[in-house]
């Protein structure tokens, strides 16, 4: 508490022009603030906290979708005589995230690379790194089906052609994809930060379990992301680019990959949660995911574990594998011509 003496307080007045009402009503202003000792007085003595939002926005990320909190049945699939499976569904509770609306793309991949490039010190990468570790791996064609792509071209274009522009970046490993999720949240907030705003969550890969939730779109019991049983709409058009029997590759209008959004989306608006390519996810793979896995945003680690979880079936599978609870698994170091990944962020 401060006191100022009649001397005091009549010197101080005078100054604002002798006594005048205008000086009189500063320095009253003056003694009640110092009382408090505090530029923002609390009020009727309660702690009310003052508002800091400024700068902060919460909003959709591009190109993503919000993904809603709630409850599904993790798991299963219909065993069609493929292979043994262990169906364990159980009930799972995931928190409102953002995901990508479709798979990452050769265009957005290649801009990565130019990013990191640009200045590979500023991401904790250098050059020996990228080339090796983050650059597509585009003999995956020929080394995965043999002489089935020869002709096609694909070696020398498909990741550098502007016609395959809009088409999912492949022969990427799970760590080039963790990799792609950590360097465009540093470039996110790199902006943000030069903008004096406050930071964004960070990208990621999905959990299997948010993944296949994000499949489902609110149907707990969804067998495709369509709902189905059905792979085929009312005029007999498949739903989704995959091998529609044995050997026929083609009846979906594409031979192999397909450009992201060449199918209709489902009730989140996610492209692609079934067939195109499959996609690389968080967790170490085990047959019971479901099982293994705790009930809130699951998610199974194991330190000794070299098989991550990929899901939704790609352009060379059947059916089965295109269902929101089937599994299937990769070597993380292994680039396919059938892999590929989108981003997650949580949702603060």
């Amino acid at each position: 508490m401060f006191f100022f003496s009649s001397k005091q307080f009549f010197s101080t007045t005078t100054k604002f022009s002798r006594y005048s009402l205008a000086g009189l009503l500063l320095t009253l202003g003056y003694l009640t603030l110092s009382s408090f000792g505090s530029s923002h007085p609390n009020q009727n003595g309660e702690i009310l906290g003052r508002n800091k939002s400024v700068g902060w926005t919460n909003e959709v990320p591009a190109g993503m979708v919000l993904v809603p909190s709630g409850t599904f049945l993790m798991g299963g699939g219909v065993n069609q005589g493929v292979i043994e499976v262990t169906n364990i569904i159980q009930s799972k509770t995931i928190t409102q995230f953002y995901m990508d609306e479709a798979e990452v793309t050769n265009a957005k991949y290649r801009e990565f690379i130019s990013i990191v490039r640009a200045n590979p010190e500023e991401y904790g990468l250098d050059e020996a790194y990228i080339n090796e570790k983050l650059m597509p791996d585009m003999h995956v064609w020929q080394r995965d089906f043999g002489s089935m792509f020869m002709g096609d071209g694909l070696i020398e274009n498909y990741y550098d052609h502007p016609s395959f522009n809009d088409y999912p970046v492949v022969g990427i490993t799970w760590e080039a994809a963790k990799q792609y999720a950590r360097v465009r949240s540093i470039y996110k907030n790199k902006y943000l930060e030069t903008k004096g705003l406050y930071r964004s969550p960070s990208f990621r890969l999905p959990t299997a379990a948010e993944w296949e939730y994000a499949a489902k779109a609110g149907q707990p019991y969804a067998q495709y992301p369509w709902g189905g049983p059905f792979v085929r709409n009312e005029k007999g058009a498949l739903l989704a680019n995959f091998q529609a029997t044995k050997g026929n590759f083609s009846e979906c209008g594409y031979t192999y990959t397909s450009p992201v959004k060449a199918f209709p989306p489902n009730d989140y608006g996610l492209y692609d949660m079934a067939g195109n390519v499959a996609e690389w996810c968080e967790d170490v793979y085990t047959p019971l995911l479901a099982q293994k896995s705790s009930v809130i945003n699951p998610m199974y680690r194991d330190e000794e574990g070299e098989f991550r979880v990929i899901k939704g079936g790609s352009w060379k599978d059947i059916s089965y594998f295109l269902q929101t609870g089937v599994c299937d698994c990769e070597h993380k170091d292994k680039a396919r011509a059938f892999i590929g990944f989108r981003c997650v962020m949580p949702v603060i």
